[in-house]
């Protein structure tokens, strides 16, 4: 994921991580849901929605 030492727009910031291929998106997402898997439909989808808006 993007490291950010500034400030920045929620659009950025989903850009940053949404956008993210999807390897590093996986394993950011597994890091993020380790302690409850079941988060990770929510991650994907809202992936899925967010690079669908983006075409």
């Amino acid at each position: 994921m993007k490291e950010a030492a500034q400030s920045m727009t929620p659009q950025e910031a989903a850009q940053a991580f949404f956008g993210q291929d999807d390897t590093a998106f996986a394993e950011t997402v597994a890091l993020l849901t380790k302690s409850d898997p079941r988060l990770a439909k929510v991650f994907q989808s809202t992936r899925k929605r967010f690079l669908d808006e983006q075409d």
